[in-house]
């Protein structure tokens, strides 16, 4: 007969897991029935060598810091680990785990339980949280002291759930003589693409976001095929001192690209863009051939397309025809008016994000996703971009946005987040992450009394979730410094401000903001 295991082994167990699986960050969420795995990670700080040792964060609000925890995945490229305590704690992780899933980022979620004997009895603290992430993580490992065996298989790149059946007494030993159990992890590294012939006939290109290491194989495939592409900004190709000569900054007023413009096909290369063309393939350019070239295995379309893993756009054939000789002119002409409209509309919204771009400069960005992700491709004006960009597009929620953020910029010296309204108001607790972060941090608002984008895509004030709040109580309640910024000579002192953490809320005119639209919408499809 099998002897059970402590829960001192079990913990054991479980941080020997987690450095094999190349964990070098833990944030914690204290909770009664996490205790044991808080204070194994508390002896294994003090009796480990500091260079092997976890980097813990504790914080109180368990949706935030899941979100915390991936932006630090995100940056590091390592996997981290979040651990909370038992019940309705462990479903506050859960759109951080589905963000995860779409970005594959390795977030490892550690979750404390009663005894699997108290399930599905209604006591208090136990729910069924054991199976609760099955369809967003790569393995559900539901260990207890009757364990037998522990193994887990994993890519690395996806989220892993960890539940853990804890009894009383909790902690019920010495850690010092605690005994790991031997876990077999088996990693998996996918099918290598197979050979294949893929061609295209005259195929407009767009580019989302990509790592760093990814952007020559790039590079060289449009500049080989003298192919029109469009960058997005997480792409970190605009501009690009090569590429200037084939890259499209309006694809808005690009109206019917298939007869107008003699575009064939569309390549699609890195994340799931955030452009109108791309919801477009699903109904008015249905009959366009779509490829996906990318190593997230999401197409991002409810309709057919063919994808392909990036390493494969090197064998691609690309059939030219002649394309319309009317599209740089289209795209200038587009330019100008835009131009034109910012400088005339220079309280408005993009005329703002236009000229935080020239503040920020190259400084590192975190932009929200909504409109100021899809504004800050059309409006931002940089030279080229360079500069370290992060945006959470898996499930392009609004949630966890400044928690990512902090997460993300930890190591960073200085950094940028752009966000709307709404999405600061989904994050309020979030600025305790950072009360022992030196860095500077720059959070700008745009503060456009709600809901815009809705405004834009509905036509109906009653789907603007309009609001009427300042943030300047907020930045107070965390004890971060605080600027409102409306107009354009206000922009000129933010470059000089040395605050730590400092809280940027832009109050554009929202008149203008509808009239630079108006304008906009106009030339598009004039």
């Amino acid at each position: 007969m099998n002897v059970p295991l402590r829960n001192i082994d079990l913990v054991k167990t479980v941080l020997l897991t987690l450095k094999n699986l190349r964990v070098q960050d833990v944030v914690v969420c204290a909770g009664a029935r996490n205790i044991p795995l808080v204070q194994g990670l508390d002896w294994q700080i003090e009796h480990t060598n500091t260079k092997d040792g976890f980097h813990i964060t504790s914080y109180f609000e368990e949706r935030s810091a899941a979100f915390y925890a991936l932006g630090k995945a995100k940056a590091s490229g390592h996997p981290v680990a979040i651990i909370t305590t038992s019940g309705t704690a462990v479903a506050e992780l859960f759109p951080a785990v589905i963000e995860a899933h779409y970005q594959d980022i390795p977030l490892i979620v550690i979750t404390a339980d009663r005894p699997k004997s108290y399930r599905g009895r209604g006591a208090p603290q136990a729910i069924d949280q054991a199976h609760l992430f099955e369809k967003y993580v790569e393995a559900s490992l539901d260990w207890d002291i009757f364990q037998i065996e522990f193994s887990l298989t994993t890519t690395g790149k996806k989220p892993l759930h960890f539940n853990i059946c804890f009894d009383e007494p909790l902690v019920d030993g010495d850690f010092a003589l605690a005994k790991a159990q031997a876990v077999a992890i088996q990693r998996t590294f996918g099918e290598l693409p197979a050979p294949s012939s893929i061609s295209c006939l005259n195929p407009l290109v767009i580019i989302s976001e990509l790592r760093a290491s990814e952007r020559p194989i790039v590079v060289d495939f449009i500049k080989r095929h003298n192919l029109f592409f469009y960058p997005e900004f997480l792409s970190g190709l605009i501009n690009y001192a090569d590429l200037k000569m084939y890259q499209l900054t309006n694809l808005d007023g690009l109206s019917d690209i298939q007869k107008k413009y003699n575009f064939q096909s569309i390549i699609r290369i890195g994340g799931v863009p955030t452009q109108r063309l791309w919801r477009d393939l699903e109904s008015k350019y249905m009959d366009l051939p779509v490829f996906n070239f990318s190593d997230r295995k999401f197409s991002g379309l409810a309709r057919a397309s063919s994808s392909y893993s990036l390493g494969e756009l090197e064998g691609l054939k690309v059939v030219h025809q002649e394309p319309s000789e009317y599209i740089h002119f289209r795209n200038e002409q587009l330019e100008a008016i835009k131009q034109s409209a910012l400088n005339q509309f220079d309280r408005s919204e993009p005329a703002f994000i236009r000229k935080l771009s020239q503040v920020i400069m190259q400084a590192p960005l975190y932009i929200g996703n909504s409109l100021p992700i899809r504004e800050w491709d059309l409006f931002s004006a940089v030279a080229q971009n360079t500069q370290p960009v992060f945006a959470n597009r898996g499930a392009n929620g609004i949630d966890g946005q400044i928690s990512s953020y902090l997460g993300w910029s930890a190591h960073l010296p200085v950094s940028w987040c752009l966000i709307g309204d709404l999405t600061a108001l989904y994050d309020l607790p979030a600025l305790g992450l950072a009360q022992n972060d030196d860095h500077k941090k720059r959070i700008v608002i745009m503060n456009n009394s709600g809901g815009k984008i809705f405004n834009r895509l509905f036509g109906d004030k009653k789907y603007l979730n309009a609001q009427a709040v300042d943030f300047s109580g907020w930045a107070k309640l965390w004890s971060w410094d605080y600027v409102y910024v409306s107009n354009q000579l206000e922009f000129d002192l933010l470059s000089s401000l040395e605050n730590k953490r400092l809280i940027i809320e832009l109050s554009p005119d929202n008149k203008q903001s509808d009239q630079f639209w108006s304008a906009w919408d106009f030339a598009c499809k004039h």
